[in-house]
C-alpha cells in the first residue's frame, strides 16, 4: 500500500481504495462502483437468481452439477434463455464479484457465498412470515412499556423454533453488534 492522502490509501493493483474511519480502521470506499443496490439488481429477475443459485449449487463439492460442455448448454435451454441472456447474466455475476471461474467451472466467490447464505436467511424469514406478523401484532398491542426482555425471548423462542438465525436477529438490540444472542 503507498499513501495517497492522510485518509486514503490505495492498494496498489486493484484500484480499491480504502478510507481512514473515526476508529482508525480502513473501510473500502466505493470508488470500485460496487454498490448493494447494484449486487441485488444483477440477481434480481428470476433467470438471474436462478443462475445464481444453480452455481451455488454446483459449487458444492457434493453436488454433481456440470456447468461445463454439454452441462451449461442443458443450463441455457432448462432456463429458457438465449446464449446471449445466459452470458450477459454470468459476464454481469462475474463483474461484481459474486462468481469466478476455476477449471472451466463457475462456482461462488466469497462475496457470493455471503449473498447465497443471506439468502437463505431470508427464505426462512419468509416461510416464518405468519409467525413474524404474529410477533408484530403481540408486541404493538402491548402497552408503551412493552413486553419485559425476558418474556420476550422466551415468546420468539416458543414462536420461532429452530429458526436461529431468524431468533438472533430479532433478539439482538440495536446495540448488539456480534450478531449472537445467548438464549
Amino acid at each position: 500500500m503507498y499513501k495517497m492522502r492522510d485518509d486514503i490509501y490505495d492498494n496498489g493493483n486493484t484500484g480499491n481504495f480504502f478510507e481512514k474511519s473515526n476508529s482508525d480502521t480502513y473501510v473500502q470506499s466505493e470508488s470500485d462502483g460496487l454498490s448493494v443496490a447494484k449486487v441485488l439488481r444483477a440477481i434480481s429477475d428470476d433467470k438471474s437468481w436462478s443462475l445464481f443459485t444453480t452455481i451455488a449449487s454446483s459449487s458444492d463439492p457434493s453436488s454433481n452439477g456440470q456447468q461445463s460442455g454439454a452441462g451449461r448448454q442443458i443450463l441455457i435451454t432448462q432456463m429458457n434463455l438465449t446464449r446471449k441472456q445466459y452470458y450477459q447474466r454470468i459476464n454481469r455475476l462475474r463483474s461484481l464479484g459474486l462468481i469466478n471461474r476455476k477449471k472451466g467451472r463457475y462456482c461462488l466467490s466469497s462475496l457470493g457465498r455471503i449473498l447465497y447464505e443471506t439468502q437463505k436467511i431470508i427464505g426462512i424469514a419468509i416461510q416464518n412470515r405468519w409467525k413474524l406478523g404474529a410477533l408484530d401484532s403481540f408486541e404493538s398491542s402491548l402497552s408503551a412499556e412493552g413486553m419485559p426482555a425476558e418474556d420476550r425471548i422466551k415468546f420468539i423462542n416458543v414462536l420461532l423454533g429452530n429458526s436461529d438465525e431468524i431468533k438472533n436477529i430479532l433478539l439482538c438490540n440495536n446495540g448488539c453488534s456480534s450478531g449472537h444472542v445467548k438464549k
